[in-house]
């Protein structure tokens, strides 16, 4: 080992890396050899910086200069950054990132960093060596003129750039030295995905004092795409260079090194502000997307925020289904995970069922195995699970609930303040706890970020379940502006109709309940059956009777498992709640089924496996727990005093007397998860681990497997008392039985 070298060049050590000035980043593998990591020169700036801070705040100004020296560029890059060096050094690691995030601040490098190398055996030390090849400049984060990666990298471009010029010289290179350097080009590069320059804006006013609205669309519109994740943005100062000026845009790319020119113009006329935007593939320059967003500006501020908010959404979702067909016409021999998130997010803009939620939920579990650290694959899958849980009636399982869990906290610990984290952090709350927690997270999402319309659709549900609809229908028509090439339309207006409905305002209702249904005409689920259902309490109430049968009956054909009385207040908000027995007495008139047949036999046999589907015709017996009827407990509960337990779905604050509310305890999966080892410890401290005390489990209904699973799970713990209410609460209160306030416990 060249002792003066490395006085020149000091390597740093950690963590089983070396970091050499020289020739980059290296880990040791089990073997004892070194291996050299792959990392693009702009990802190894930002690594030196922080390694030689030794624990120190490196602010994100400090950063951006080592790995950007006299560049403008935007923020986001750094992130990327941050992200390529997590997936490396964090793989394998067992105690949470080695790069800290301060947020506002910038980062800290936790791991112990010395200039002395370990001590490892003689044999198994080799000398420093030149990786076999530098890395293609294609496969880097970032668009990069020229390698800076140390001194020999230097060297290599020299001799390069000596034969170029004596190629010249004999006659043969000067076309081919102008091709590549011109009068003011850079090195011919590979351009990152979803890399874009939003070039100045033109006015087509006519009048120079409208230049400041296409100034501040271009500004503005720059720092909206910015936002948008793993999306490399060039400065506004960079495009400002380009203004006024007549511009190819292959040529722009290739000296920018982007593969997405925006184009766009302004035009005011009277009260409405005119943008049209186009975007233009640098490699071909074809137009591959367009818009005009046409929008009445009597409060300038607030027309100029919707209509970028609406570019940035559409523009977003367009770069990204581009993105996935260019890879279809070149797919990459070994995807990586951006790939796959890529992929992930076409299938989550495309109208949802369950196959591409199995597909999308797949691709994003492939990216975590390739990037633990990716916030956008932890997001992602996270944001996926809730999905399901909200589309199909609950968790399927307990691992899925706790998965969601896991993912969600590890995003946080990651990028706590991220539009991403925040936003799935809103949704999270608002499936496992209440609006008293997510409207908070909500609104906190809608301040840190622009127009965020995930943030104002969170917010609108809380608000129209507390009883709130006069101030949840104006959010959720920002959320359309904001977003309105959404697949979620058809929710959206079906929400805009459910809270007309709630109001009283029954033809509004149906006029946006018919709009949902226009816009995914041949969805089945229980959306397209929900949808209907108001639809059909909408007409009841508006005395057009054969019109509310008829929705009714296609609701049923739909989905065939509602009832009445499963129509219930999220929230216990009086407000609400007389808003939803309004909804209630609509379907009653159209001919709603008011409960499930408690003593229906289904044909179904029982059998000793949890159900995810919660919803579904129920066996009429339960493997090692007896059947109970309504006619039976009353007795029961009071000669036999046994331990009720609620597992609170469909659940109003109220209950059979004397039960114990433990949410999710019938929650599908299996007789050895998680859940079922919380639910042996709390069954433990209700029953003072007495196997033999009379237990009843209840659920919602004979159409639901709550308290069939929680019954199954019960027997599966070893107790041998216990009784499964097959009827449910649902048949307790059509039977006028009395109800009690329920809390929650702990479990």
């Amino acid at each position: 080992m060249d002792e003066n070298l490395l006085s020149h060049d000091p390597v740093l050590w950690f963590d089983g890396f070396r970091l050499d000035r020289r020739d980059g980043l290296f880990r040791k593998l089990d073997n004892g050899r070194w291996e050299p990591v792959v990392l693009g020169s702009r990802a190894l700036d930002v690594l030196r910086a922080l390694v030689e801070g030794r624990g120190a705040l490196v602010s994100k100004q400090a950063l951006m200069d080592a790995a950007w020296p006299g560049m403008a560029v935007e923020d986001s890059n750094l992130t990327v950054q941050i992200s390529a060096l997590r997936r490396v050094l964090d793989d394998g690691r067992a105690t949470g990132s080695g790069i800290l995030t301060v947020i506002g601040r910038g980062y800290r490098f936790l791991p112990d960093v010395t200039a002395e190398p370990p001590a490892f055996p003689a044999d198994t030390m080799e000398p420093y060596a030149e990786p076999a090849e530098a890395p293609p400049i294609g496969s880097q984060p970032m668009a990069e003129s020229i390698d800076r990666a140390g001194s020999s990298r230097r060297s290599r471009l020299l001799v390069w750039l000596a034969a170029l010029l004596l190629v010249s010289v004999l006659g043969f290179g000067g076309a081919i030295a102008w091709r590549f350097w011109g009068s003011n080009q850079t090195l011919p590069i590979t351009a990152p995905r979803l890399s874009i320059v939003v070039l100045p804006f033109q006015n087509l006013s006519g009048d120079p004092n409208e230049d400041y609205l296409a100034d501040g669309m271009t500004d503005d519109l720059t720092t909206g795409l910015s936002n948008i994740p793993e999306a490399f943005v060039i400065a506004n100062a960079s495009a400002r260079t380009y203004k006024g000026k007549a511009v190819d845009a292959r040529q722009v790319g290739r000296e920018l090194g982007v593969r997405y020119v925006v184009e766009g113009s302004t035009r005011r006329a009277g009260a409405v502000l005119r943008v049209n935007v186009q975007l233009i593939s640098t490699e071909t320059g074809a137009h591959v997307w367009s818009d005009r967003v046409d929008e009445p500006i009597a409060d300038l501020a607030a027309g100029q925020d919707a209509i970028l908010a609406r570019m940035r959404g559409t523009l977003g979702v367009s770069l990204i289904e581009i993105e996935i067909a260019r890879g279809r016409r070149a797919p990459p021999s070994t995807p990586d995970a951006f790939d796959l998130i890529l992929r992930a997010r076409s299938l989550r803009n495309q109208p949802e069922n369950r196959q591409r939620f199995e597909e999308a939920l797949s691709l994003y579990d492939q990216a975590l195995r390739l990037d633990p650290s990716s916030v956008l694959a932890l997001t992602g899958a996270a944001a996926m699970l809730i999905q399901s849980r909200n589309s199909w009636n609950g968790w399927f399982n307990a691992e899925d609930q706790e998965r969601v869990k896991t993912l969600v906290a590890r995003a946080r610990e990651i990028a706590p303040a991220s539009e991403e984290v925040l936003g799935v952090y809103a949704a999270w709350l608002s499936v496992e706890t209440d609006c008293r927690q997510s409207m908070p997270a909500a609104r906190r999402m809608i301040e840190t970020y622009p127009n965020p319309w995930f943030g104002y659709g969170l917010l609108s549900n809380c608000l129209i379940i507390t009883g709130r609809s006069e101030e949840a229908i104006p959010l959720m028509e920002k959320v359309i502006r904001l977003n309105p090439r959404s697949a979620g339309l058809a929710n959206r207006f079906n929400f805009i109709g459910s809270a007309h409905l709630f109001l009283g305002r029954n033809e509004q209702a149906i006029a946006w309940l018919e709009r949902a249904l226009a816009v995914d005409p041949e969805r089945r689920d229980d959306f397209g059956g929900g949808t209907k259902r108001k639809l059909a309490a909408a007409y009841a109430h508006a005395g057009k009777d054969a019109e509310a049968r008829r929705a009714l009956a296609a609701a049923d054909k739909d989905w065939p498992f509602d009832t009445v009385r499963g129509h219930f207040p999220d929230d216990i908000n009086p407000a609400f709640a007389a808003q939803v027995r309004n909804y209630q007495e609509g379907l009653r008139r159209a001919g709603g089924r008011d409960h499930a047949e408690e003593d229906a036999d289904f044909g179904v046999p029982g059998y000793a496996i949890l159900r995810s589907d919660l919803v579904g015709y129920t066996p009429a017996i339960t493997p090692g727990a007896p059947t109970i009827r309504t006619t039976e407990l009353p007795r029961f509960i009071a000669e036999r005093k046994p331990v009720i337990i609620d597992p609170l779905t469909y659940f109003w604050g109220q209950s059979i007397p004397g039960a114990v509310g433990l949410k999710n305890a019938g929650i599908g999966g299996t007789l050895s998860d998680r859940a079922q080892e919380r639910l042996g410890r709390k069954m433990t401290a209700l029953t003072g681990g007495d196997l033999t005390k009379p237990i009843v489990a209840v659920g919602w209904n004979s159409e639901r497997f709550d308290g069939y699973n929680l019954a199954l799970r019960l027997v599966a713990l070893g107790y041998t008392n216990v009784h499964w209410y097959r009827g449910g609460r649902e048949a307790w209160e059509a039977a006028g039985l009395p109800e009690t306030e329920l809390t929650p416990q702990d479990w």
